[in-house]
């Protein structure tokens, strides 16, 4: 069998610290997931990117590199997780997008809106420096949603192209 391309082990390499990002947050979220239980949506959608990365990475080290068998359960830690993460990924994608195609009129309008309901926040939180900071923002979920989505694109290619290494 061919090698996975050097993009996916690459992207597969980026997505390892994102995933312990995502971690650290969910573990923070499940705190407070504790007295407001809607949140634990949020906290299982997290956990589950958290667990195709490593899951994934796994089958990347173990499987494509070595040709070692995995197990079926593997293969569908892999497709369950991956397809809710692609769900997390996407809106991630989409939300950075549409701050960065927005118009600053529009933004400084939700953020000065924002910042009236906020008491007691410094003088040097204005709206240009929210916005500016939003846009930062969305700069870096735009590159993480691109590139957990193109990595589930390509695991999951992978998981049928190898399919004899799972038993």
């Amino acid at each position: 069998m061919q090698q996975p391309s050097k993009l996916y082990i690459v992207l597969s390499y980026i997505l390892i610290p994102i995933a312990l990002l995502f971690g650290f947050l969910d573990s923070l979220l499940v705190i407070s997931a504790l007295a407001n239980p809607s949140a634990l949506i949020l906290v299982f959608a997290m956990a589950c990117i958290v667990i195709y990365s490593f899951a994934s990475f796994k089958f990347l080290k173990l499987g494509i590199e070595r040709e070692q068998t995995q197990t079926n359960k593997l293969k569908d830690w892999i497709k369950v997780n991956a397809y809710v993460s692609l769900l997390m990924f996407s809106l991630i994608f989409l939300n950075a997008v549409s701050i960065l195609i927005s118009n600053d009129a529009t933004l400084i309008g939700f953020v000065d809106e924002f910042l009236q309901q906020q008491s007691g926040l410094p003088p040097e939180f204005n709206s240009q420096f929210v916005l500016k900071m939003m846009r930062t923002a969305s700069y870096f979920l735009f590159v993480i949603g691109a590139v957990g989505i193109l990595h589930i694109r390509m695991t999951l290619k992978l998981v049928r192209e190898y399919d004899y290494l799972f038993e």
